[in-house]
């Protein structure tokens, strides 16, 4: 028994003027066509609650009791928006229109600016390419250049003279040695 009176007598209980006043702001948004959601934002400011505590409350007990309530809420923001769709034809469909012409108009900036930063990008990347190209073609000049020293043969002349170079080295390094053999043998 102490818990069901402890539960009655808690200091932050939902009063019935509460429970009234969170139905009326539900009540109000339905037929506005807000949102339930920001009806418990709004009472949650109202009554010094969380929107989670004001939600929870709806529709863990007052929603049942105002079943023909919300019926009638529903029913008067059909009326009202119909009423709006005749006095403003097209309105309705120019603020719909509006709002996606916008997002369309925002996604196609964006677009533009991811394009333009990649066609930079492509430009930088094609100039890095021709620098590679260039420095390719002189270092296959320069191969060229060398390979070409390398692949020329000998001709006798020039290696009966490297020969006489080579003996004529060797003989001067057999007399520095001390040795008196003649070379070759």
């Amino acid at each position: 028994m102490q818990t069901v009176e402890k539960w009655a007598t808690r200091s932050d209980a939902w009063t019935p003027d509460d429970d009234t006043r969170l139905a009326e702001l539900v009540l109000q948004h339905i037929r506005s066509g807000s949102t339930q959601l920001k009806a418990f934002e709004e009472a949650a400011t109202l009554l010094g609650r969380t929107a989670a505590a004001c939600g929870y409350r709806w529709n863990g007990v007052i929603r049942k009791h105002y079943q023909s309530e919300i019926e009638a809420a529903k029913q008067e923001r059909k009326t009202q928006q119909t009423k709006a769709d005749i006095t403003t034809p097209g309105k309705s469909l120019q603020s719909e229109t509006s709002a996606s012409m916008l997002e369309v108009i925002t996604f196609l900036q964006t677009f533009d600016e991811q394009y333009q930063k990649l066609k930079a990008y492509v430009s930088q990347i094609e100039q890095e390419k021709q620098l590679l190209a260039e420095r390719v073609e002189t270092l296959e000049a320069q191969l060229q250049t060398q390979g070409k020293a390398f692949d020329q043969p000998f001709s006798p002349e020039q290696l009966e003279e490297d020969s006489r170079t080579l003996f004529a080295i060797m003989e001067r390094a057999r007399k520095l040695l001390g040795d008196n053999r003649p070379a070759g043998t």
